[in-house]
């Protein structure tokens, strides 16, 4: 049971490399926990908050985000749910009472902790929501800019690897394989510099003990993985599950009903280690950092695929298919493909290279 908060003291995104926060707090300014963590139904709703949050904004594995605040917080935001703890601003999520705040910076009257769930910490309580905004007060404003600071922290991290722009920092983090070792200590590493600001041996060992047993804590709690993809769309009759930018791509479309079908093949990684799709009933969606997810139909699908895919001449789709006079045509990096309909045929126009 966690008996103090430990603050990550998190600051701007523009100061990503912080300030380290491992030095344990004075006894006088520890308070003693007395109240048992949060339920497992009530962590449950926390984690579904985390998921759907993330997966809003482009992250499918929100399962990281939940192992910091696992951490930091043990999932509390709410000063109700760890009375132990400091006392920060009132939050409409904690019915008009106080948000969690750290204890670790001193004395509760100094008003110095970090705030809410995943503890960020500009300074006083006034200079965090002058940093951040009043959206740090609330339970999906907190994973909203947990949001962008992981992603900010994986592509200034000097652990991660092809991961040096925000579209890349964000494909790191949902190709996350908790299984995989190197892919883990990247991440628990990163943490620990970027996010908890310990860059001192004192501290190191027990930062890199406890945000990894926060990561398995969560992932033993949701039964892996899979919950975390839950937010993706699952149709009646169909085989697979699309998740994440294809997902949003392909309920952009209509989902179930649109012109794809339901999907019959989940989301996979394209031979080039670069890009992904999904395939459907009549068609695909494929996805790169740099292009984003666009359909694949049809007939202009056919002549695509003759032309050897994504490793063909046209390389990946950067638009979706859309109407031209007589037919319909999808635009690729290198050219597109016509599918005229009075002859039922289409015309593949490739860019010649410069």
């Amino acid at each position: 049971m966690l008996t103090q908060l430990r603050v990550s003291t998190v600051g701007a995104l523009a100061a990503i490399i912080l300030a380290s926060a491992c030095s344990a707090p004075a006894d006088s300014d520890v308070v003693e926990s007395t109240d048992a963590p949060l339920t497992s139904s009530a962590r449950m709703a926390r984690y579904t908050r985390i998921r759907d949050v993330a997966a809003a904004r482009g992250l499918s594995n929100g399962y990281l985000l939940a192992g910091i605040a696992m951490d930091e917080t043990n999932l509390a935001h709410c000063w109700s749910e760890a009375t132990w703890a400091c006392q920060g601003p009132p939050s409409p999520d904690c019915g008009g009472g106080p948000v969690i705040a750290g204890s670790a910076d001193g004395p509760c009257a100094r008003q110095q902790g970090g705030l809410g769930m995943f503890q960020f910490d500009a300074g006083r309580f006034g200079d965090t929501i002058g940093t951040y905004g009043n959206a740090v007060l609330t339970i999906d404003g907190q994973i909203a800019l947990a949001v962008d600071y992981v992603v900010a922290m994986v592509r200034r991290s000097t652990y991660t690897t092809n991961a040096h722009t925000d579209a890349l920092a964000r494909d790191w983090i949902n190709r996350f394989d908790p299984g995989n070792a190197t892919l883990r200590d990247q991440w628990i590493k990163t943490v620990i510099r970027y996010y908890n600001g310990c860059q001192s041996s004192s501290c190191y060992g027990a930062r890199y003990s406890t945000y990894s047993s926060g990561l398995s804590q969560v992932l033993a709690d949701t039964g892996g993985t899979r919950f975390w993809e839950r937010r993706g769309t699952w149709c009646p009759g169909g085989s697979a599950m699309t998740v994440g930018a294809i997902d949003a791509a392909y309920r952009a479309l209509g989902g179930c009903g649109s012109s794809l079908g339901v999907p019959i093949k989940d989301e996979t990684g394209a031979p080039d280690g670069v890009g992904r799709y999904s395939v459907f009933e009549r068609g695909s969606i494929y996805w790169t950092p740099d292009t984003g997810a666009h359909e694949v139909l049809g007939r202009i699908r056919d002549a695509w695929r003759d032309t050897g895919w994504e490793a063909g001449p046209l390389g990946y789709p950067i638009s979706g298919e859309h109407d031209v006079p007589g037919g319909r045509e999808s635009t690729f990096e290198h050219g597109s493909i016509t599918w005229t309909r009075a002859t039922n045929t289409t015309a593949v126009h490739a860019t010649p290279d410069p």
